[in-house]
């Protein structure tokens, strides 16, 4: 935690700086004042009678003495000024950098990271965690620091009055530790729980709220409040199990203190009635035991801090040092310049290794193709092209673009030149203009008007109350599914890839626009490798190479003519999609094995793996 410190570093000096001044200016006056005290204790009635100004002409000494403590109780203004200022910019500054590394590496961690927790732990870990670490960061410095150098300096002004009241002044300090130790080991396990709990909450409202067509659309309001209202049950539990162990900690940590204090009261009468001590000797220790009392019942609030902060610590530091998925070599080169030839070679690749989701890919892109991938919901089409991204690393094989391995590749470099147009297209509360130029931040005008053209949006886009500038609800909410996926498509158009990687982007959209952005993408897709991801064989017909994907393995590979000539599942979601129940072949609607049949035969797979034959080049079908 205290790592956090090192961009604030010269805040906290300057705070600790003022803070150990403040407190030894307040010592000092006190000093001052049992001095005199002891200069009024000393006069007799009758001495200096007369005007109050004659009685400070004739206590020469007094009048110095008070002098001098009114200028130590404007430096203590003063220090107590610039003490709160320093603690102010010291706790925004170190908010600021807490919430910039949390931030950023939330924008950088693997993708695996953000499968296995829910936005709303992660929104709760950003938020209220980082206010814990923030809190206890600033109070175990400053006020620690308020603590020991006031029990260290009044112990040493006591120790110039009295040693054994001195020491009798430290024998709270290991009990104290004793039990907030003690304490501690108990309370960490409850704020855990509660935290736990108050993610829960967090994660129901962002899903409610991302969801809330849903809930109104089944009408499960009530279930959803339900729901709701038992995780608050819980959570509300774990808090009051928590305030419970500090209702037992807090009496006993002021019962030690003011024991403490009532024991130094007694030896302070015996001393006095001994003739030890003074009236100004009296009024140190009172003011000294007063002061120091007063900033141990802080360790009670201290102590809460640290357990909360340790907590949150561990659950930030799960954030912070979590392992990237994808991790750029120390000497990573840029990808060479190319047309995006795309090349797997016996990729196997599983989100938990011992589970491959592919198996042993191998095919070959060649610049400028479209390539089409189809299959079966969950073969694995979407995971094979995430590899080209290099969202994931394949545990075997390699893939090469344009001649280098992309394990040797730069992040950076490799992604600046593939674009997705995702299955489900995400859109941010800006202008329709900013959105489409996402991927090209400062890009206006014609650009992103031409890239809206070819994706069939720039119609309705115009429709809109202000046009290109019209501010989108979140998540695009405000616009139809198939307006949203239109942006998307002009968001990569616009992008201008090297590799454009289309995931079942035309699903959302009506055959006649799919055909009119089909058309536009001709021009788009011309000296650009294209990945298609597609259920529609009006869209995957038109491709060069068309793969086909079950259960984790290429069990087809050509063009829709020559598979059409085989039997296996392009032929059969062919059959369905072309023919009327009626008018399906017999060849076609005779009983075939099931796609889990035919994944399992080794000797299928290999002959669809020596299938792959040279396709028509791009330009080729255009001449």
């Amino acid at each position: 935690m205290f790592r956090f410190l090192r961009p604030v570093k010269l805040e906290a000096v300057l705070a600790c700086i003022y803070l150990s001044a403040f407190v030894a200016v307040e010592v000092t006056a006190v000093r001052w004042t049992a001095k005199i005290v002891d200069q009024i204790s000393a006069l007799r009635p009758g001495d200096h009678a007369g005007s109050f100004r004659s009685f400070l002409k004739g206590a020469t000494e007094l009048r110095l003495l008070l002098m001098q403590l009114a200028g130590f109780m404007l430096m203590f203004l003063v220090l107590r000024y610039l003490r709160e200022v320093a603690n102010s910019k010291l706790s925004m500054r170190m908010v600021y950098y807490i919430r910039e590394a949390i931030y950023d590496k939330l924008q950088r961690v693997g993708f695996s990271f953000h499968d296995a927790l829910s936005s709303g732990q992660l929104i709760n870990r950003a938020l209220s965690d980082l206010q814990n670490v923030r809190t206890f960061l600033q109070s175990s410095l400053i006020t620690t620091l308020d603590i020991f150098c006031a029990v260290g300096f009044y112990i040493c002004l006591l120790w110039t009055r009295s040693h054994t009241l001195a020491a009798l002044a430290l024998i709270p300090l290991p009990i104290w530790t004793f039990y907030i130790v003690r304490y501690g080991r108990r309370m960490q396990p409850a704020n855990k729980l509660v935290l736990e709990a108050d993610d829960r909450n967090v994660s129901l409202l962002t899903e409610n709220i991302a969801g809330v067509h849903v809930v109104k659309a089944f009408a499960t309001q009530d279930v959803e409040i339900e729901k709701y209202n038992a995780n608050c049950d819980t959570f509300i539990g774990r808090v009051i199990d928590r305030v419970q162990l500090q209702a037992n900690f807090t009496p006993i940590i002021r019962s030690i203190g003011f024991g403490s204090n009532l024991s130094l009261v007694f030896a302070v009468s015996y001393f006095a009635i001994k003739g030890s001590l003074n009236i100004g000797d009296i009024f140190i220790i009172m003011s000294s035991l007063n002061s120091m009392l007063n900033r141990l019942q802080q360790v009670n609030t201290i102590n809460d801090q640290y357990q909360n902060a340790i907590v949150s610590a561990r659950r930030l530091y799960e954030v912070l040092m979590a392992p990237p998925t994808v991790v750029d070599k120390p000497k990573a080169l840029p990808l060479p310049k190319g047309w995006g030839d795309v090349h797997f070679e016996n990729v196997t690749f599983g989100y938990d290794p011992a589970k491959p989701v592919l198996h042993n890919i191998t095919f070959h892109a060649q610049p400028g193709m479209n390539v089409a991938i189809v299959g079966p919901t969950g073969a694995g089409k979407t995971t094979l092209v995430n590899l080209i991204a290099r969202f994931y690393d394949p545990q075997c094989g390699q893939i090469v673009m344009d001649g280098a391995n992309l394990k040797e590749v730069a992040l950076s470099s490799l992604r600046s030149q593939v674009a997705f147009v995702f299955q489900e297209s995400y859109l941010f509360s800006d202008t329709v203009e900013a959105n489409i130029a996402y991927g090209r931040p400062g890009t206006r005008g014609g650009e992103v008007e031409a890239a809206a053209r070819l994706a069939q949006a720039h119609d309705f886009i115009e429709q809109m109350a202000h046009g290109y500038q019209t501010v989108l609800g979140e998540r695009g909410s405000s616009l139809s599914g198939g307006q949203r996926q239109r942006l998307a498509i002009a968001r990569a158009i616009l992008f201008n890839p090297r590799i454009l990687i289309l995931d079942d982007a035309t699903a959302a959209v009506d055959p006649e626009t799919e055909d009119m952005i089909r058309r536009g993408m001709r021009a788009v897709m011309l000296d650009r490798t294209t990945f298609t991801i597609a259920h529609r064989i009006s869209t995957v017909k038109r491709a060069d190479l068309v793969l086909v994907l079950e259960n984790g393995r290429i069990t087809q590979m050509g063009t829709h003519a020559e598979l059409m000539l085989q039997d296996g599942h392009y032929r059969e979601i062919a059959a369905v999609q072309l023919y009327s129940d009626e008018d399906v072949p017999r060849t076609l609607a005779a009983d075939k094995p099931s796609h889990m049949d035919r994944v399992q035969g080794d000797k299928i797979l290999a002959q669809a793996g020596q299938s792959q034959a040279p396709a028509a080049t791009v330009e080729g079908e255009y001449e």
